[in-house]
């Protein structure tokens, strides 16, 4: 099995001429791809944020409420 593996893994290697980059990776600044990639990773920054965000204020009212309780 494990021969097989190591078989499919050289021929996917030996040929790479498949893969073909998109505008993005061409760098064409003024392709709508490119800006639509943008907005796709600036949304993503701002929902991964907002999330650690609340994280981290659950966090913190978590703590301060530990030491009223405690007190």
């Amino acid at each position: 099995m494990e021969k097989i593996v190591s078989i499919i893994i050289m021929v996917i290697l030996w040929f790479p001429n498949n893969a073909q980059a998109c505008a993005v990776c061409y760098g064409a600044a003024d392709d709508p791809m490119v800006k639509g990639m943008n907005s796709a990773i600036f949304f993503l920054l701002g929902a991964i944020g907002s999330i650690l965000l609340g994280v981290i204020a659950l966090t913190i009212y978590f703590s301060r409420r530990a030491k009223r309780v405690n007190n």
